[in-house]
């Protein structure tokens, strides 16, 4: 059994090495709408899973959220598994937001919690910040842990184009005795919206570990309880597709991912929003309103 168990970390170590592959707090795509976008949600984050992608964006939210992401077997390899959870809460100041997420299984975890908060100045101009709790286990091995900060801003150029920019471990960040530096990424993109129903979003993608990568992503309203979006990104050449059903408070998220070396996986999330359509039609609307 001991045996075995060495034979599972050192897999999913060795996994965690492969290139445009995951490792240890990689910069990975959580919860399945920016996943049906191919992650190209820097300039978008309009839901409390602005958290991962750039915290400025709580800024725009105005109803309380809570969405749950899970993953059990990315590609098959249910030792990669991926949960995660965010809660925001818009006050008075500005918005507050809660992250956690989880991945590997009981021989190897990685979990991160983030406390996170965003504001505005006079609704066009966006800021964020992120503190980030890092904890590291390997069973039978060791375990380590190390805090650490993101920054991200977002701003209204237009009546149909806004702008985003994130750096995730803007502080560098390192865990373990082998001082081993957290992933370190800059993002930014623009959001393209012609009408309400229509969100084109362009992105640049800068890991300092891995060559540049380009992101872009579809997304269209049908209807007041299903949309549709596709992505396609570089570093890996991957392909997605998601959909939304949406019906009252609850929006519930699927998408697929074409990965060039790993296959085809899909994922799932679903999110409470207390402003339910209200919310959904002010978030299709408040770029445009935002220069009436």
């Amino acid at each position: 059994m001991k045996m075995m168990n060495m034979i599972k970390v050192t897999l999913v170590i060795s996994i965690l090495t492969v290139k445009s592959s995951y490792s240890q707090f990689e910069n990975t795509d959580i919860g399945a709408r920016p996943v049906g976008l191919n992650g190209a949600f820097t300039s978008l984050s309009n839901n409390s899973l602005a958290v991962f992608y750039n915290p400025a964006g709580l800024g725009q939210l105005k109803y309380r959220e809570i969405s749950a992401f899970y993953g059990p077997s990315p590609f098959g390899i249910g030792e990669v598994s991926t949960a995660a959870l965010t809660y925001s809460e818009p006050l008075n100041f500005g918005t507050l937001g809660l992250g956690l997420k989880t991945f590997g299984f009981d021989l190897y975890r990685e979990t991160n919690f983030i406390i996170s908060y965003g504001n505005s100045f006079k609704e066009k101009i966006f800021y964020g910040l992120n503190f980030n709790f890092y904890d590291l286990n390997i069973q039978n091995y060791n375990s380590a842990s190390t805090f650490g900060a993101d920054i991200g801003a977002l701003a209204y150029l237009t009546g149909f184009l806004k702008w985003g920019f994130f750096v995730k471990n803007i502080t560098g960040s390192e865990i373990g005795e082998s001082r081993q530096k957290l992933a370190q990424v800059y993002k930014t993109g623009l959001t393209f919206q012609p009408n309400n129903d229509l969100n084109l979003v362009l992105e640049i993608e800068k890991d300092v570990k891995f060559p540049l990568a380009f992101r872009g992503g579809l997304e269209y309203f049908i209807n007041e309880y299903i949309d549709l979006r596709a992505g396609t990104g570089t570093q890996p050449a991957s392909f997605t597709g998601g959909i939304s059903i949406n019906y009252s408070l609850f929006q519930i998220d699927y998408s697929i991912y074409n990965h060039q070396d790993l296959g085809i996986t899909n994922q799932g999330s679903v999110t409470l929003n207390f402003g339910g359509n209200k919310s959904r039609q002010l978030a299709r609307e408040q770029l445009k309103n935002a220069f009436k």
